[in-house]
């Protein structure tokens, strides 16, 4: 009991630090809501049919990537744990079929994912021979958790260079010695997503080069909507796609 009330008061520190008194009202009263959405029969089947997919991902491939771990029970240091969002698993993902109309030469990619968790987008995209896979995350515990996981993952490796790095999405420099796929999960609020919209639009100036952003669970795509270098490919409520389209290397 104790430690739920410790984690509580965490979590209200947080909400009335960003949101302020009533922006965290306004965060209750939806939380209630969604609880009361919790309670259906159809929706906790599909919350548990998705828990049983998670764990026989799992299983099989004899990692620890199912779950959810809130951010405010990790130990991060930093002021933009604020605007960080839990971890949670995408769902088993065949990139190979979502990336199949961009006409990719993978050995020329790297794919980056900001906000890697547990690494289980990282362990999926290894199924195709990019040239470089790198996952960042900002918290230890789960990029300790991420670190077993790509020692112990039984599944398809086509890319072996695979970097994780444990750091702040928003100070991470973008590689610029090649094209990107640029992958992102809901990791984190518009602060933030702000921040490494920002530094990807610097990167591209700095070197032009194709870049595709895969951004699931789009909340913050009003971001990303505004930079003029990136064009909106596929518009969901579950996935956005920007591309750049073919850049022409600059001439020298």
């Amino acid at each position: 009991m104790r430690k739920l009330l410790a984690q509580l008061v965490r979590h209200a520190r947080r909400s009335l630090a960003k949101r302020g008194v009533l922006g965290t009202l306004v965060l209750v009263v939806a939380s209630s809501g969604a609880l009361v959405n919790n309670l259906r029969p159809a929706h906790r089947h599909a919350l548990r049919m998705q828990r049983q997919m998670d764990r026989g991902f799992d299983q099989k491939y004899h990692v620890d990537t199912a779950g959810t771990v809130s951010q405010g029970s990790l130990d991060v240091r930093s002021r933009n744990q604020l605007f960080a969002t839990r971890y949670e698993p995408i769902r088993d993902v065949d990139f190979a079929t979502l990336l199949a109309d961009a006409g990719l030469h993978y050995p020329d990619y790297t794919f980056v994912d900001l906000g890697s968790g547990k690494g289980r987008a990282v362990l999926l995209a290894a199924a195709l021979p990019f040239r470089r896979i790198v996952g960042v995350e900002f918290s230890p515990r789960l990029d300790a958790v991420a670190r077993a996981n790509l020692e112990h993952y039984t599944g398809e490796r086509n890319c072996t260079d695979i970097e994780l790095v444990c750091m702040d999405a928003a100070r991470y420099d973008f590689p610029e010695d090649s094209p990107l796929v640029l992958y992102l999960y809901n990791p984190f609020e518009r602060p933030v997503m702000q921040q490494v919209a920002d530094r990807l639009a610097a990167s591209h100036a700095r070197r032009p080069r194709r870049m595709l952003v895969l951004y699931f669970t789009p909340h913050c795509a009003a971001v990303w909507d505004e930079l003029a270098f990136l064009e909106k490919k596929l518009d969901s409520d579950s996935l956005c796609i920007y591309d750049t389209g073919e850049v022409a290397p600059a001439v020298t």
